[in-house]
């Protein structure tokens, strides 16, 4: 054990001494606000009924094991894959699998999907909420398309704002750390007349990043490349219409500017990115009676993505008669580039081979000139998003959530599209949970979706849960998960073209690159066929709740291809089994102890090495916190994972939170926080593309940070 982890484990038993350990004397010590979810069908449930396993990450896990962002609070979900590329690049998947996309895990705000489907992606850094406005987050852990369509095909993440009616006043946070981290962030929270709420927030935050970001297989190391700044405006307010009518607005606005690698050896300057979002929902409820509530809920997203660079490439690579052979023989181009003399080809690719050596030969010396201009990755995509879902109590043995939702997806990008291309999505579905007997749940849903770029899926669910007594539950799961294809996946139209070109090349200063790449557009939806044996236990003489699952699920028709200028070629042909175990423990108890617990073995069979780039046969978690009368506060939590040879390499990382929260005058709260994290291997590595492997890491293992709140 190193210096730095010997102050941390003294610093953690001091803060955590005190009286003897002794289990609670409180009923339910675990209350409502770990207990009941709703994610998994849309229905309010006891954990004991859901259909599945559910993490729940609340307000105040995340203060006291001082997690600071989305991904970082993912980490105390088990089986969740964690890996982070760079400082602005995540890549999340539950279970791991395909660390090149993870695209098959949804993320929801408030209802509102974060999940990017033109380009299947979560811009995981640049959220568009701030972890203090965070009650609770909801992770239902195995797929959820039965409720929430394609896209929740692994998984599902449902961030649960704070209700304007829960907070009140004013709150301010400073913070500051290593490797320049900085942030501040206010918030308000009031009345506006007699029957509005509305809470407001502003966030910036800023650091340095890792200290090197090396990328092993083509390119070199980038020290100190790897800032990031975003700042976030948040508003929330729910208006009381009528006794039985209530309105819900919520405006997001994101604002990040992200440095970003070379990605290939022609980029001479960096492709940082600067992104811009701004999403706005409406949500009417109406409550019809006890039993019954309709909701409607309306919002618009826009996501601006700008990523340009300069790049330097010799004169050839922008003929129109390589660009030609390209499109008909991609080899024979990289032979011409190696210096090669194609061949094997048809006679058609011959003849096109031969005008482009001609067209080489022309040139002379001019050809091999190197030119230099602008290029870039920009896209915008715009979503908008109606549905109407229907909430009925039909008996207290039958409960009931319907409902039908259109989507409008818009992308535009003259690099990747070539243009604009929009999709359209219509979608139904349905959850029941039916109650023969008081001891007896049944769970039945399905969700169909239409779109115009794939065609249809279905996508059904049917779960047992039989409590042995009160506190013993057992559940069977079936259940059959989708992935829809992207916009880029299915429409693709990818070429660069480069500007101002120094010296130029032709009287407009302007040329497409030769490599270009076109989807064929006949890819069908990823499809997962999952079963899931899975027990709860809640021991409230304890202070303890348990889950534990055995799961066995195959994934099929898979589009496992890294998508690259280079090897564009998407197929269906990748497949994937994931069998194992799971188990969650969380403890609460009277005398302010609380700790929560996580451990996965997955075993990972696939007929593609690209399907183990993100996987650890075993991982595992530990938090345990105390609070004491005094104010003081202490959290200690503990990640690891094994990794894999060959792929990402084992990962783990130890955090301690101390905190102490003063009384000054009779409304305000004042809390210094001192917070310190270690990791155990101060480099890690990734594997970040084909042939190609991504090493980062910090020139010290243990950072430290500093925060002041102050609520009033």
């Amino acid at each position: 054990m190193n210096r730095t982890s010997r102050l941390m484990a003294v610093g953690a038993l001091s803060f955590f001494a005190g009286s003897q350990s002794h289990a609670g004397t409180n009923d339910d010590p675990l209350s409502d606000e770990v207990s009941i979810v709703l994610t998994p069908t849309r229905l309010k449930q006891s954990i004991a009924d859901v259909p599945g396993s559910v993490t729940v990450i609340t307000a105040d896990m995340l203060d006291k094991y001082g997690v600071r962002s989305v991904p970082e609070a993912l980490r105390l979900v088990p089986g969740m894959q964690v890996t982070q590329l760079s400082n602005s690049e995540y890549r999340i998947n539950y279970h791991g699998t395909n660390i090149h996309a993870p695209r098959r895990l949804n993320v929801l705000i408030d209802g509102v999907s974060a999940y990017r489907s033109a380009f299947a992606r979560v811009d995981w850094t640049a959220l568009p909420v701030s972890i203090d406005d965070i009650q609770r987050i909801e992770v239902t852990r195995g797929p959820n398309s039965a409720s929430y369509g394609p896209n929740s095909m692994e998984a599902i993440v449902n961030i649960i704002t704070k209700d304007p009616h829960a907070t009140d006043g004013a709150a301010l946070r400073v913070t500051g750390g290593s490797r320049g981290q900085r942030e501040a962030y206010v918030r308000y929270a009031g009345s506006l007349g007699e029957s509005t709420r509305f809470r407001g927030s502003a966030e910036h935050s800023e650091n340095q990043g890792f200290n090197q970001v090396t990328s092993f297989g083509h390119l070199s190391s980038f020290p100190d490349h790897d800032a990031a700044k975003t700042n976030r405006f948040s508003w929330r307010s729910t208006t009381e219409l009528t006794p039985r009518d209530q309105l819900d607005v919520q405006l997001s606005l994101v604002n990040s500017d992200q440095e970003q690698i070379a990605s290939d050896q022609y980029q001479t300057t960096f492709p940082d990115v600067r992104l811009k979002e701004n999403d706005l929902s409406v949500t009417w409820r109406h409550t019809v009676s006890a039993s019954q509530e309709f909701r409607v809920q309306a919002y618009q997203s826009e996501h601006k993505n700008r990523e340009a660079w300069i790049e330097c490439v010799p004169a050839f690579a922008f003929l129109p008669e390589l660009g030609a052979l390209w499109k008909a023989n991609p080899d024979y181009v990289r032979a011409i580039i190696a210096g090669v003399q194609p061949r094997g080809g048809t006679a058609q690719d011959n003849a096109l081979a031969l005008q482009a050596l001609l067209a080489i030969r022309l040139r002379g010396a001019a050809a091999l000139q190197t030119t230099c201009g602008d290029a870039n990755n920009d896209y915008r995509e715009r979503r908008r998003d109606i549905e109407l879902q229907h909430t009925y109590v039909v008996s207290n043995s039958l409960r009931l959530v319907s409902g039908l939702g259109l989507r409008r997806d818009e992308a535009v990008s003259q690099t990747y599209l070539g243009g604009t291309v929009a999709n359209t999505t219509w979608r139904a579905f349905v959850n029941a949970e039916y109650r023969p007997f008081d001891s007896t749940s049944l769970n039945a849903g399905g969700f169909y979706q239409k779109d115009k770029l794939t065609g249809s899926s279905v996508s059904p669910r049917l779960a047992l849960n039989q409590r042995l007594n009160a506190n013993n539950t057992i559940r069977f799961v079936v259940s059959r998960a989708d992935r829809m294809p992207d916009i880029i996946e299915q429409r693709a139209d990818w070429s660069y073209l480069t500007t101002n070109m120094t010296p130029p090349i032709n009287s407009s200063g302007s040329a497409y690159f030769a490599q270009t790449a076109q989807a064929a557009g006949n890819l069908t939806a990823e499809k997962m066929l999952s079963r899931e044996v899975g027990y709860s236990g809640n021991f409230p003489q304890y202070g303890l709740m348990l889950d534990a699952k055995l799961f066995d699920d195959e994934m099929s028709r898979l589009i496992s291809e890294r998508l690259t200028l280079d090897s564009f070629n998407p197929t269906n042909n990748g497949e994937v089994r994931l069998r194992g175990a799971e188990v969650q423990a969380d403890l609460d108890l009277a005398n302010g102890w609380s700790g929560h617990a996580g451990y996965t073995r997955l075993n990972n069979r696939s007929n593609t090495p690209m399907e183990r780039t993100q996987y650890s046969k075993n991982s595992a978690l530990l938090g345990l916190a105390r609070k004491f009368d005094s104010g003081w506060r202490a959290g200690l939590s503990v990640y690891w994972a094994s990794g894999e040879p060959g792929a990402q390499s084992r990962y783990g990382r130890q955090d301690l939170r101390v905190s102490k929260s003063f009384r000054v005058g009779s409304r305000a709260t004042v809390t210094p926080v001192f917070s310190v994290s270690h990791l155990s291997d101060r480099l890690t590595s990734a594997v970040y593309d084909v042939d190609r492997v991504l090493v980062n890491g910090y020139s010290d293992s243990t950072r430290f940070a500093a925060s002041l709140r102050v609520s009033y």
